[in-house]
């Protein structure tokens, strides 16, 4: 037969395609083979439905889509219906003719066996391909055209012998030109695996396509010519007619950022920087002290972080994390920007002028402080306590009026404090200071000066001390006071003990050139209390005394010491405290204690001698001696403010007739308030 080629057995392999087609063909292009499910067109255009062939029984059947009617072959059980790429070996064998509807393509590796007796129909423009490095091995196979009913019999069903239409069938079971034009078939590639071919009217739309997934790459779409080009098949595109073929297009995940670090200083601060993606992304940090967001939800993308003071004096670094994911968190890409943060800087501690155990006599001492580093401030206690910020700000020069710790620090923002910086400034006590008399003129002279012992005076207050001299030599300190009154003071010696008072090592007290008190020995402290009557000035005078020989004793310090000194002036009968009235700032520069006694300096009525008898302010009119008397079960008590108690002598008195000037006010004692009606209270010192 013209139509049949019988292969003996032969292995074919070779290095360039080969394509195998029957001897004899006639055109098959209006048959249509169906096998298995598959693709038909929708009538609207949209996306293929599925026909599921092995419902159907072999044999002819009418397939309507798109308003258009095809006859369409269908082969499941009489027939091997093959087409596409083999995967693996395959062997062919007699039980069923092979159909070959598309090109079976034979890749670099794959053998395919026709085995003895195997029939081979071919459709209209099929083949099988062989590629280099394919084989084909045929051992008694029959290769025939689709509708050769020679051999395999009639595989077509057309109801004719041989080659040729039989008469079984309508005449118009073909399709005409037009019909065939009103059909398109559109074929999906690249990557499309296990799509099948489409079939829809032609100028309908696409409708919806398929949506490809890939791990490593992302679906971009269908398009007419592949890597993206030609034109996009969107769904509202009109389909050619004839045959289409899209490309699925793979876009690569891309994600980058537009800097890598950054540098910033110690104080808090923020930032941004920019993202390129063109997939989901997510943002992390690996330090709590920096904070990230996303800002916006469309590109281009930015993450803002926030950066919190360093307050330690190392750098420290963070890393934001850019990272994209696919389903399975799998990282596809990530990009790393890095914040590194300086540490802070401790500052030079400030300069303090005077510098520490400066010292200083007279009512004051100007301090300043400096410091090196500019914008900065100082900060400074003089009460002891550590600086803080919060301490009192230097801005200028300040006086101390007494011994002063000073104590200082530098601050900045974005800088660590300074130290801490001391300074110990001390006021040297005049005499008059030291004896407590600090308004008193008071000199020293002889063979030696006294001095100021800031804390070896009794109870380790301040007192004055003889200056260090020799055999029959002698030093004193002199001042004067004004008036009558009584003077007292502490005072104590170490020297010779002069038992007999033969004039050794002694300490005298002179008042107006006559000597009132002595000490000699290892006196200890000791109090002297000396009653000065007449209203004149008086000299006083406190010599330390050495004779001619030599100290007999040893171990002995030879000196002298006097501290609290009170002056206690008397104005009428009373006296009234020479400190008292100094505390108060009532004795000045030209006025007397007895002058400032007599005075009524606030303008109540009262002298400050009555007021100091009263307990009361003689600066302050609105501060009196005042009597109240309430009701306590039944029966008056009388109380009375101030109540200085063992300070003052105060009486009450009592009277039962107010009317009754003959009646005399009889002194009471607490609770007898009850036998009288009218009271009265006087105070008096004791």
């Amino acid at each position: 037969m013209t139509n049949v080629m019988k292969l003996a057995t032969v292995l074919l392999m070779l290095t360039t395609p080969l394509m195998l087609h029957a001897t004899a063909r006639v055109d098959t292009r209006e048959i249509i083979v169906a096998s298995g499910v598959e693709a038909v067109g929708s009538a609207d255009g949209s996306a293929a439905r599925e026909w599921d062939t092995t419902l159907e029984n072999d044999g002819w059947t009418t397939l309507t889509s798109c308003g258009q009617s095809v006859d369409v072959l269908v082969l499941n059980t009489s027939a091997a219906v093959v087409g596409g790429r083999m995967a693996a070996n395959e062997s062919w064998g007699d039980a069923l003719p092979i159909v070959v509807r598309d090109d079976v393509v034979v890749p670099s590796g794959i053998m395919l066996t026709l085995g003895a007796g195997c029939v081979v129909k071919f459709t209209e423009g099929a083949r099988i391909v062989v590629e280099d490095g394919g084989a084909v091995v045929a051992n008694g196979a029959y290769l025939a055209a689709f509708d050769d009913d020679s051999v395999g019999g009639d595989t077509d069903m057309n109801g004719a012998a041989g080659g040729g239409l039989g008469t079984s069938r309508p005449t118009n079971w073909w399709l005409n030109d037009a019909a065939v034009a009103a059909f398109s078939t559109v074929r999906l590639v690249n990557g499309a695996t296990n799509l099948p071919t489409r079939t829809y009217s032609a100028g309908v739309a696409f409708g919806a396509l398929p949506e490809l997934t890939r791990d490593d790459v992302m679906f971009g779409g269908w398009f007419t010519e592949n890597d993206g080009l030609g034109q996009a098949a969107l769904p509202e595109n009109l389909v050619a007619s004839g045959e289409t073929v899209l490309y699925a297009y793979w876009i690569p995940y891309a994600l980058s950022i537009d800097s890598s670090s950054v540098t910033v200083g110690c104080l808090a601060t923020n930032g941004t920087f920019s993202v390129m993606a063109n997939s989901a992304w997510e943002v992390s940090c690996d330090a709590d002290w920096v904070t990230v967001r996303r800002v916006g939800d469309n590109a281009p993308y930015q993450v803002a972080y926030d950066v919190a003071e360093n307050a330690n004096t190392e750098a420290r670094m963070a890393t934001i994390r850019v990272t994209m994911r696919r389903v399975g968190d799998n990282v596809l890409s990530q990009c790393d920007f890095t914040i590194t943060q300086l540490g802070m800087v401790t500052l030079t501690a400030p300069t303090i002028n005077p510098a520490d155990g400066t010292t200083f006599r007279g009512a004051s001492r100007r301090v300043s402080i400096s410091c090196a580093e500019s914008d900065a401030e100082i900060r400074y206690t003089i009460d002891g306590n550590e600086p803080t910020v919060t301490s009192k700000l230097y801005t200028k020069s300040f006086n101390v009026f007494d011994t002063t710790v000073v104590k200082a620090r530098v601050f900045k923002s974005g800088n660590l404090a300074s130290a801490t910086v001391s300074s110990r400034i001390v006021r040297l006590q005049t005499l008059a200071e030291a004896l407590n008399v600090p308004l008193w003129t008071v000199t020293t002279g002889g063979d030696a000066e006294w001095t100021v012992a800031e804390s070896e005076g009794r109870n380790g207050s301040s007192c004055v001390r003889s200056g260090t001299i020799g055999d029959d030599s002698a030093t004193t300190i002199e001042t004067t006071v004004d008036g009558a009154g009584t003077l007292t003071f502490w005072w104590k010696v170490d020297c010779e003990d002069d038992p007999d008072f033969d004039n050794w090592d002694y300490l005298r007290f002179e008042v107006d050139g006559a000597e009132v008190a002595r000490v000699d020995g290892d006196s200890g402290w000791r109090q002297v209390s000396v009653k000065l009557k007449t209203d004149t000035t008086h000299s006083l005078a406190w010599i330390f005394c050495k004779d001619y020989m030599d100290d007999y004793m040893t171990g002995i310090k030879d000196c002298g010491w006097v501290c609290q000194v009170a002056w206690t002036p008397s104005v009428g009968d009373s006296e009234v405290p020479m400190t008292w009235m100094e505390n108060l700032g009532l004795v000045s520069a030209g006025t007397t204690a007895v002058e400032a006694a007599n005075l009524d300096p606030d303008g109540d009525g009262l002298t400050t001698a009555q007021e100091y008898i009263a307990g009361t302010d003689p600066t302050d009119p609105d501060s009196k001696f005042s009597a109240s008397i309430e009701i306590v079960d039944g029966l008056p008590v009388v109380t009375y403010s101030p109540d200085l108690l063992d300070e003052r002598q105060y009486k009450k008195l009592g009277k039962k007739d107010i009317c009754d000037h003959d009646e005399p006010w009889v002194e009471i004692q607490d609770g007898e308030e009850g036998n009288y009606n009218f009271f009265k209270v006087m105070v008096d010192l004791p």
